[in-house]
């Protein structure tokens, strides 16, 4: 067992006053120069280690920020906590973790328990009783939080998610942004039968994500085929089913709305001695570590997530030192494609759907598709297919 002194016992050993190491170990000079290299050596020996929490309570500020996690585990949450760290740690700030494990203990849909209100709330009451100065939260999947607000009396800052009050400011990444350069990518490499394969229908990601995906099929004029659309679970066995489907109707690329059915593509791929990036080109969304386990590494978009939690450190640290009311309550920050060898170029091959637009025989012209959500509501106009 390691022991570390107390000022106490650093004073006793080197025969002075407590006041005097005191004055020594927080960089007050009024000693001799003989003195206070005697204090400081044997503080060194005596390994002391100062208590920064109790000095900045009795100044009342703590230089603490609270995290709280909703489940640790879920791949995105590392990550956010590492852009976190390292802004703190390099602004002086001390972190205090908590994990509610929601995840382990409830499955996917934790946050749709009865008692979920109530476990956020005394999750929030003991990082509070730890004299926090602020509270980053970090949700587990995105949805939005309609009580937690009343809970806080210091800065708050959710991440991966929203609060139902305009005060609180959410960091999240742009679904429809990634989306829509992940379809563009397959476009403006020649393919023009595309296909679509989506996570849950209710999902915030599936619906942002379909919409980035109709509006770069708007702006390329390329008929949107409800066929080519399938709507999957997240899982790999999900990809591996869509890529059945979608390859007997002749499409050449996929956009896989999560890397784990971009593996069930791959997987699809090669019991039917195809190969991926020449054959049939697909990209991923999340960009997970399998990604690079893959022959060939798979074309991906990547999440934002340490900047995500760079700025929710940043923009914490703000609130804390200018308490002025927030005037922006969501930030989404823009995802990257990280372009890999999954994908071909098929400019040669793709197909003149002009002529369709000015006939009905096989296409309705500039039909609109709905695309909503509990958020937004809105209509992209684009080529139909009515087969």
């Amino acid at each position: 067992m390691i022991f570390i002194a107390t000022i106490k016992e650093i004073a006793k050993a080197c025969n002075v006053s407590i006041s005097t190491v005191s004055n020594i170990l927080n960089g007050k000079n009024k000693a001799s120069d003989e003195v206070k290299k005697l204090v400081l050596e044997t503080a060194k020996e005596m390994n002391y280690v100062p208590n920064y929490m109790a000095k900045n309570l009795k100044q009342k500020n703590t230089k603490t920020i609270g995290i709280i996690a909703e489940d640790l585990t879920i791949f995105h949450t590392p990550s956010i906590i590492d852009g976190i760290s390292e802004f703190m740690e390099e602004r002086g700030y001390t972190l205090l973790m908590g994990n509610m494990r929601l995840y382990q203990k409830y499955g996917n849909l934790f946050y749709k328990e009865e008692n979920y209100d109530s476990l956020v709330e005394d999750e929030v009451q003991q990082m509070l009783a730890k004299r926090v100065e602020g509270i980053i939260y970090i949700e587990g999947h995105y949805h939005v939080m309609d009580n937690i607000s009343e809970l806080f009396s210091v800065p708050l800052v959710a991440v991966y998610g929203r609060v139902k009050n305009p005060e609180i400011t959410s960091i999240i990444y742009d679904d429809e942004q990634g989306g829509y350069e992940a379809t563009k990518e397959l476009l403006a490499n020649g393919h023009r039968k595309l296909g679509l394969i989506k996570g849950t229908e209710a999902s915030y990601h599936t619906l942002e994500r379909r919409k980035g995906f109709l509006r770069a099929l708007y702006e390329y004029q390329i008929p949107f085929n409800p066929s080519w659309e399938i709507c999957g679970d997240w899982n790999r066995t999900d990809g591996y089913e869509g890529a059945k489907r979608l390859v007997k109707e002749g499409v050449t690329g996929i956009f896989a709305m999560n890397d784990l059915m971009a593996a069930g593509v791959y997987d699809y791929a090669v019991k039917h001695n195809l190969t991926i990036g020449k054959d049939l080109s697909v990209i991923g969304f999340d960009n997970r570590e399998i990604c690079a386990a893959f022959t060939p590494a798979l074309s991906t978009m990547a999440l934002p997530l340490r900047k995500m939690g760079t700025i929710a450190a940043d923009y914490l640290i703000q609130k804390i030192e200018h308490p002025e009311p927030s005037h922006q309550d969501e930030y989404k920050i823009p995802c990257e494609i990280l372009k890999r060898k999954s994908y071909a170029d098929f400019s040669a091959l793709h197909t003149d759907f002009s002529f369709f637009t000015n006939t009905n025989s096989y296409f309705h012209t500039v039909s609109l598709i709905p695309i909503s959500d509990s958020l937004n509501t809105g209509f992209f106009p684009a080529f139909f297919c009515s087969s």
